[in-house]
C-alpha cells in the first residue's frame, strides 16, 4: 500500500488524480494534507471522516472508502432502481442509503456493514432503516433460509486489487438468490478504474426490463 494521502476511490494504480496532486507537496504523513486542509470530525481506532469544502471523506486506515461527493453517481445509479424491500452491502457515509430511503417505492432498508466504528460514525438509523454490524459473507451463511425476498440490492464494495474483483461475481451469485423476480441488484462502480474492470463489475448487474 502506497503512503499517499488519498487511497482508493480517488486513485488509479497507485497514481494520484490531477485534482489529488494539487498541493500535496512534500507530504511525510500520509494524512498531513488531510489534517492541514479538511476538519477531522471523526476519529476511532482507524476509521477517520474528513470535512472538506462541504463534502465529508471517509477513510478506514489510509484507504479513502466513500465520500459525499460521489452523490451524484448514486443518483444516477442507485435511486432509478429502488423499491420495495432494499438491501444495502457497506454503509460508508450512508449516501446511497439516503438515496434510496428517499424514493416513495421504498418501504424498508437492511444494511449491512462489517466495521463497527463506520456504524458508529454514522449514528442513528434512518426512517424505516435497519443496521445490521455483520460480514455479509457471514450474514449469508448464516441465513436459515435462502429464498428471494428482496426488490433492490445495492453492493457498495471496495474491491482493492485483482484478488478482491474476483470475489464479486461470487458475492453477486449468492446475493441473486434473494432478489424477487423484477428486482434490481446494483455494483458500485469506480469511475477511475481500468475499462476491462469497470466492466466485469457492469456485468453483474441485474437491471429487470
Amino acid at each position: 500500500m502506497l503512503d499517499l494521502p488519498m487511497l482508493g476511490r480517488f486513485f488509479k494504480n497507485g497514481q494520484t488524480t490531477n485534482e489529488s496532486q494539487h498541493g500535496m507537496e512534500n507530504i511525510k504523513d500520509p494524512f498531513d494534507y488531510w489534517n492541514r486542509n479538511a476538519f477531522l470530525e471523526y476519529q476511532e481506532d482507524d476509521v477517520r471522516i474528513y470535512d472538506m469544502e462541504g463534502h465529508k471523506y471517509l477513510f478506514i486506515g489510509q484507504v479513502m472508502y466513500a465520500s459525499t461527493a460521489e452523490r451524484g453517481w448514486y443518483i444516477k445509479n442507485v435511486m432509478p432502481y429502488a423499491k420495495g424491500k432494499c438491501l444495502e452491502i457497506g454503509l460508508g457515509l450512508g449516501v446511497a442509503s439516503k438515496c434510496i430511503l428517499v424514493k416513495d417505492e421504498v418501504r424498508h432498508l437492511l444494511t449491512i456493514e462489517k466495521n463497527e466504528k463506520v456504524v458508529d460514525a454514522f449514528g442513528r438509523p434512518l426512517r424505516n432503516h435497519n443496521i445490521l454490524h455483520m460480514d455479509v459473507n457471514d450474514w449469508l451463511e448464516g441465513l436459515m433460509i435462502v429464498e428471494p425476498f428482496y426488490d433492490f440490492i445495492f453492493v457498495d464494495h471496495y474491491a482493492f486489487d485483482e484478488e478482491d474483483l474476483e470475489e464479486l461475481p461470487k458475492l453477486a451469485e449468492k446475493l441473486e438468490k434473494l432478489l424477487r423476480p423484477g428486482g434490481n441488484m446494483v455494483f458500485w462502480i469506480d469511475e477511475n478504474a481500468e475499462e476491462e474492470d469497470k466492466d466485469l463489475v457492469r456485468g453483474l448487474w441485474k437491471i429487470s426490463k
